[in-house]
């Protein structure tokens, strides 16, 4: 699973996926699912020591679409991360890459669509989600399109 590489975007990019970019970082939501990372420099130790980066994998900036860092987001089940008791009710940051071919959505598969995720967002993300629900009807199905042509 290492080695699989991401689904590419949707193409061609839908209109209404084109007018939900930037909605996407107005309301929030980048902050979280960063649209860029870069990845651990060769040679760095990660997982324990157990894993180097070899030089093909080292500062590479990759597009999944999260920081891969551990939120309290409101939908912890309790479960105490690997940050220690105050990772308990934390989730790691999803990557968004490919979410289209997803029909199972956070840490417990229960959810089976975009914006119902959206409305599950509470603690950290409930600026985002508030801002989310702010907006027109129109420029929430945007920003679902958005999310799913990635």
């Amino acid at each position: 699973m290492a080695a699989t590489r991401a689904p590419g975007r949707q193409n061609p990019i839908p209109a209404a996926a084109t007018r939900g970019d930037p909605l996407f970082t107005q309301v929030g939501c980048a902050v979280c699912h960063t649209r860029s990372f870069v990845t651990a420099a060769p040679g760095t130790l990660i997982n324990g020591g157990a894993f180097r980066v070899p030089t093909a994998l080292g500062n590479k900036i990759i597009r999944p679409f999260s920081d891969f860092a551990l939120h309290n987001i409101g939908t912890g089940d309790g479960i105490v991360q690997n940050g220690g008791q105050g990772s308990a009710n934390q989730i790691r940051t999803s990557a968004l890459w490919g979410v289209r071919a997803r029909n199972r959505f956070l840490h417990q598969g229960l959810n089976v669509n975009i914006t119902e995720v959206i409305q599950l967002h509470a603690g950290q993300a409930t600026a985002a989600r508030n801002a989310f629900n702010a907006l027109t009807a129109a420029q929430r199905s945007d920003l679902v399109a958005f999310v799913l042509s990635l």
